[in-house]
């Protein structure tokens, strides 16, 4: 039997100096992006706080994704890899410069599913073709090891549009832009993602 992903708070997290802290109530698809970060010791906001999409059926816990349910999973993930059109360096993260023949897979049936795929292949999805993959972030659910059919293809990217997304986490361009250019690998940055506490 094939093991499930399992929620759970990494233990990086702890040791973390960045972190994006993506905060919505359950059942929504609207929710808000916090962005902190350790100065001189203490934990400050690095950038006023904005507005952001979820899928289409708002969060779930990262166990229960699944591929195509329109569900944005929650969770604790480490920000390791950005991608995007445009040459940019990024201080201690992997950056990859998309090219005109990259994909990712989101095919159940393919070995390279939830992969970054440097060629075309049937089914998979154009990363040239689409602004919405100008410039994103890859949240790591389900990236290792990838289990087919719990979920692909999720990203911070952005959204100019204003209804929700197929299960990414969507915000405007300018402020991906401005955050990513703060970001800094030997911070240990993490993407936090978690249903609200208030009451709705």
């Amino acid at each position: 039997m094939r093991s499930e992903p399992q929620s759970s708070i990494h233990s990086g997290l702890f040791q973390s100096e960045q972190i994006l802290l993506i905060v919505g109530n359950p059942g929504e698809t609207q929710g808000e992006l916090h962005f902190y970060g350790v100065e001189e010791g203490d934990w400050k906001l690095l950038y006023p706080v904005v507005p952001v999409w979820f899928g289409r059926n708002g969060l779930i816990p990262e166990e229960q994704k699944r591929e195509g349910d329109g569900f944005t999973p929650y969770g604790s993930f480490p920000i390791r890899r950005i991608l995007g059109k445009d040459k940019r360096s990024i201080r201690n993260l992997e950056y990859t410069q998309i090219r005109k023949n990259d994909h990712w897979s989101d095919v159940t049936t393919s070995k390279h599913y939830n992969q970054l795929i440097r060629k075309k292949e049937k089914g998979a999805a154009s990363l040239w073709n689409s602004s919405n993959y100008q410039l994103f972030i890859v949240i790591e659910h389900n990236t290792n090891p990838s289990i087919p059919g719990y979920g692909s293809m999720i990203f911070i990217h952005p959204w100019e549009e204003t209804k929700p997304t197929s299960g990414c986490v969507g915000v405007k361009l300018v402020d991906l832009q401005e955050i990513i250019e703060q970001f800094d690998g030997a911070k240990n940055p993490y993407i936090l993602i978690i249903p609200s506490q208030k009451s709705r």
